[in-house]
């Protein structure tokens, strides 16, 4: 079930056959059939493209990966391999691409339960401290991957086709499968030379020794989002089997719903293209007015009152998915360890479009002053990231456990 190119994946095949009935519907059909088999034309080719180049060299494309992005490093590469592989690491290098990464893994139970130690990763990373993230993050996806199904068997232990991902770009045939041959090779003899590939097992028993380098790290956050797809492939592989059969009415609302996929995706990657960071600081009406500075706010002032009802209502979309009706119950832990007697809003860093930073002068546990910072995300019900105009509310995505642990600590005024 792997695949030649991202054209025989089920779902781009199925989306032609759809574009066929569209064409039959007058003009404005055929010119939106044009359109969204311009963007196929353009995802299938940058998909192949990246693999022919970069497969080799076990990358993988995965959906956290932006296309743009992607063309850019391919064109700027122009057909070399170890300059597009410099262009993809420094991309991963930069905190806001990496953190946007990051967000979908909340989606998945068994990879939300460890993203404190993802997130320690991540702060190794950016301080060069690359043996630890990728021990960490090997660690995270092996666990992950004998958590996920009732199979108790973690990512070393599986086979490269037990890691065919069924409608997935990551089930390309250089993709993860090809990827996972090297991850579980045999390291017996000690190699104290260079290595530059992700081996899990020569890593792990300790064979290999010089692996301290950003390329192997790197290499295991694309590895982790790979993981991440594949396990979204192998529930939507089950969701396919378990559908009914397929009527007029099936395809058709399959076909609103994969047209409206395509452009929110597009709209989305608008968005980030034509996004451009900016800091608010007191003084200002786009300060106070700022939807970052309402919420963050709202929250404070419910924090402060132990108004955790109200609270849990700000909170991310994954932490209500995830609990139910017991979120309010959850909130109310959370917090009400960190009884809160003051605060103060001192800036506000809307560092991407659909995620954002407020600092703030926390006065909490008798007293104590803390700069503490508090990530937002502007989301859709179903906790994707999504940018103004679109449809969304900013909701908060760390709990005080995390943001008060970064804290840091000020003289009482």
């Amino acid at each position: 079930m792997s695949y030649a190119s991202a054209r025989d994946l089920p779902s781009f095949l199925e989306l032609d056959r759809q574009l066929k009935v569209l064409r039959l519907l007058g003009k404005r059909g055929r010119e939106r059939a044009a359109s969204i088999k311009t963007q196929m034309r353009e995802l299938a080719d940058t998909v192949d493209a990246f693999y022919q180049l970069l497969g080799d060299k076990h990358w993988i494309f995965h959906d956290h990966l932006s296309l743009t992005a992607v063309r850019a490093v391919l064109d700027t590469a122009d057909g070399d391999a170890d300059r597009a592989e410099q262009l993809l690491i420094e991309y991963y290098r930069d905190p806001e691409h990496l953190t946007f990464m990051l967000l979908p893994l909340r989606k998945l139970p068994a990879m939300r339960r460890r993203l404190d130690l993802v997130d320690k990763a991540r702060q190794d990373y950016f301080d060069g401290r690359f043996y630890s993230t990728v021990h960490v993050l090997l660690s995270v996806m092996d666990g992950f991957v004998n958590e996920f199904e009732t199979v108790r068997r973690g990512l070393h232990a599986r086979k490269p086709e037990e890691l065919r991902a069924w409608d997935s770009v990551v089930g390309h045939h250089l993709g993860l499968s090809h990827a996972h041959k090297t991850f579980i090779k045999g390291r017996t003899a000690t190699q104290e030379e260079p290595v530059f590939e992700l081996y899990r097992n020569g890593i792990v028993h300790g064979s290999i020794l010089n692996y301290d380098n950003v390329t192997v790290a790197t290499k295991a956050f694309n590895r982790l989002f790979a993981v991440a797809d594949w396990a979204l492939a192998r529930e939507k592989e089950q969701w396919h089997q378990a559908e009914e059969p397929v009527t007029w009415s099936s395809v058709g609302q399959q076909l609103k719903e994969t047209f409206g996929a395509v452009r929110e995706h597009a709209e989305v990657n608008r968005a980030n293209r034509e996004w451009k960071p900016a800091e608010y600081l007191p003084g200002s009406e786009d300060f106070t007015d700022h939807p970052l500075y309402l919420q963050t706010y709202e929250l404070l002032t419910c924090w402060k009152r132990r108004n955790y009802g109200s609270l849990s209502d700000l909170m991310t979309h994954d932490l209500h998915n995830k609990h139910g009706k017991s979120v309010r119950s959850e909130v109310r832990r959370a917090f009400e360890r960190y009884p809160l007697a003051d605060f103060e809003i001192r800036a506000i860093r809307h560092d991407m479009a659909a995620a954002g930073t407020v600092l703030a002068v926390l006065d909490h546990s008798g007293g104590e002053l803390v700069s503490a910072e508090l990530r937002w995300v502007r989301e859709n019900a179903q906790a994707h990231p999504r940018p103004e105009p679109m449809s969304g509310q900013w909701r908060l995505v760390l709990q005080p456990r995390d943001f008060l642990a970064w804290a840091t600590p000020l003289p009482a005024e």
